[in-house]
């Protein structure tokens, strides 16, 4: 370190580069020498990363970014943190681009997954179909009804993405056992069960009538869940709150990112 830590002044570069170098080459000897500042010193880490990934994910839900796929698909890579806290059964991050159907002879008519996770009780499978933000959950004319009675059908994109889904779940119930097989080092997962989400589009860039149509769509699938990009950053919002408030709360503000 280039100086002691003694005040509350910001550290230079230099000084946070040499933290986390240090912290990294002495975190047993740090841990037992000091345990309490070093749990609080980690806390402290996890909470200031839940900011900035909050903070990333928030700002990039609207503009260039809300429109951006390739954008999101390597946030959700880089943070897999934020895909794990969608789901209400513990899972783990398996991989990205999974192949879950062989090709035929020529290499054509393979699928592949953005994200698999996998339940880490049952080790079912689980896969994950990102789009944007700005992604249509309904379509922008009605079905038909009147006045409040108005009927919003599923739009083109977000129905898309669910038979793709779904064609991706058949596969991966036929073919996955046999694709893990044939790669070294892939660790096995139960697809008795599979099941899938959607992370697609916004909530709050719908009125109510359009909501009400795309809830109902919603719950009416099987074995699907939809999830909304603004309902992930609730729930982000939510973990946020509840680590400050259990003991936390010495926690204030926010770094910005880089």
């Amino acid at each position: 370190m280039t100086r002691a830590i003694t005040d509350d002044a910001p550290l230079d570069a230099s000084e946070r580069s040499a933290l986390v170098v240090r912290m990294q080459a002495e975190p047993n000897e740090i841990a037992t020498q000091q345990p309490q500042a070093f749990g609080k010193v980690r806390e402290d880490l996890k909470l200031v990363t839940l900011d900035v990934l909050i903070e990333n994910f928030s700002k990039s839900l609207t503009g260039n970014g809300a429109k951006n796929e390739d954008a999101w698909q390597q946030f959700f890579k880089a943070n897999t943190f934020a895909l794990k806290q969608i789901f209400a059964a513990p899972v783990a991050f398996y991989g990205e681009q999974v192949h879950v159907r062989s090709p035929d002879m020529k290499g054509a008519g393979g699928q592949i997954a953005d994200f698999v996770l996998f339940n880490t009780l049952t080790r079912s499978m689980v896969l994950v179909e990102i789009k944007t933000p700005s992604a249509a959950l309904v379509a922008k004319n009605k079905y038909r009804g009147a006045s409040s009675a108005e009927v919003y059908p599923p739009d083109k994109e977000l129905s898309g993405a669910i038979a793709q889904l779904q064609a991706q779940m058949e596969s991966a119930r036929t073919d996955f056992d046999q694709i893990v097989r044939r790669t070294p080092g892939a660790g096995p997962l139960d697809t008795k069960v599979v099941t899938g989400a959607v992370i697609a589009g916004t909530l709050g860039s719908m009125d109510q009538l359009r909501k009400d149509s795309f809830v109902r769509y919603r719950n009416g699938l099987h074995g699907i869940e939809v999830i909304t990009f603004d309902e992930v950053l609730d729930r982000l919002l939510a973990l946020q709150t509840m680590l400050k408030e259990s003991g936390y709360s010495w926690f204030v503000g926010s770094v910005n990112p880089g």
